[in-house]
């Protein structure tokens, strides 16, 4: 998964999550910095290839 727009940030999906504005959201880890971890509305994310 990437983000759609403004700062980077790319990795792999590792959790859910839901809040009171947020009825679809996303954990995604990063893929240049394993362990730091940011959390999207599913709208802020897209998905790409997965790396070979």
């Amino acid at each position: 998964m990437r983000k759609r727009h403004g700062s980077s940030w790319r990795g792999c999906v590792v959790g859910f999550y839901t809040s009171s504005v947020t009825t679809e959201g996303y954990c995604v880890e990063s893929e240049w910095e394993p362990g730091s971890v940011q959390i999207y509305p599913w709208g802020a994310l897209e998905r790409i290839p997965a790396a070979s």
